[in-house]
């Protein structure tokens, strides 16, 4: 009987090594595969960055070295395209420097490498958008850097910087409004634009030119795009410029009737020359000028824009 309640605690304790062995051998394994994942992530990163650096300094040397391409690294990057691609960026951004200062171009070669590797990441589009038109000593700068960005809204995740740059480098350099209207207001509508900057592209066809010019460009726009969703939003903008027009033969009309113009869209209900004040498509309010012009408060924007 002794016997047997010594062979019942030595199974009791050595059950109870067990249990507590076992996690910590569960834990170790655990600590090994992840280590040997991060391992191998540094790795591909040190060897396609060595590739790449080799290739853009024999280039400049003018050799041809074997390249690595986009697709063959996706192949054996073991899925960590994104972190290679984030890596690669970090060397070819001050490559625009070389652009800038001395014409040289390798930074499109890196831009492409990196937007290959990973076609969504959306930064390095953005960036190439804003600075690559400020490079004046390359042909069509602008053109090219509205390619790129055309580029990243076709393949990248959603980024409000993309369209957004792409507008002002329509509207600044290429004095086209009518894509700049068209690139402001995709960029209006992507998640993630700061109040702000929705709050001007939104009202972009306010203040830059006159309301006919620019109800003329939206109605361009919607007679001839393909898509749906613009053509929506072009009808939008014109719906505005109507609800602007009806407003001011209002308050011609007021000012006939009592000699001065209204302070207020408010002021026409009351005096029943109108029945509503019209809404803004994308709920906005709209005020007075002093001469009777009425436009959008557009210092007071809607808790949640409209469209």
């Amino acid at each position: 009987m002794l016997w047997r309640n010594e062979e019942r605690s030595e199974n009791v304790v050595s059950l109870h090594h067990e249990n507590i062995a076992t996690p910590f051998r569960i834990m170790k394994t655990d600590i090994a595969f992840k280590s040997i994942v991060v391992a191998a992530l540094f790795a591909a990163v040190i060897f396609f960055q060595y590739g790449y650096d080799a290739t853009a300094v024999a280039t400049a040397a003018g050799t041809a070295p074997v390249q690595l391409s986009p697709g063959f690294v996706r192949t054996v990057d073991m899925g960590f395209n994104a972190p290679i691609a984030s890596f690669a960026w970090i060397g070819t951004m001050p490559d625009i420097i070389d652009l800038f200062l001395n014409g040289k171009t390798e930074y499109f070669s890196g831009l492409d490498f990196v937007t290959g590797v990973d076609p969504k990441l959306s930064y390095p589009y953005a960036f190439s958008v804003i600075t690559v038109p400020a490079v004046a000593s390359y042909p069509n700068a602008v053109q090219t850097a509205n390619a790129i960005g055309a580029r990243g809204l076709a393949a990248a995740d959603p980024d409000w910087r993309i369209p957004f740059y792409m507008a002002t480098n329509y509207f600044l350099y290429l004095k086209d409004k009518e894509d700049a209207l068209r690139y402001y207001d995709i960029a209006a509508r992507t998640p993630g634009i700061p109040p702000v900057s929705q709050r001007f592209a939104i009202n972009f066809s306010i203040g830059f030119g006159t309301r006919a010019q620019m109800e003329n460009l939206w109605k361009t726009i919607r007679d001839t795009t393909n898509d749906p969703s613009m053509k929506q939003r072009a009808q939008a903008y014109i719906d505005r410029f109507d609800a602007l027009d009806y407003l001011e033969a209002a308050a011609k009309q007021y000012k006939t009737e009592y000699g001065a113009f209204p302070k207020t869209p408010n002021d026409l209900v009351a005096k029943h020359i109108i029945p509503q004040i019209p809404q803004d498509p994308f709920g906005y309010a709209f005020i007075f000028n002093a001469d009777g012009t009425a436009t959008v408060d557009i210092a007071h924007p809607p808790a949640v824009i409209g469209q």
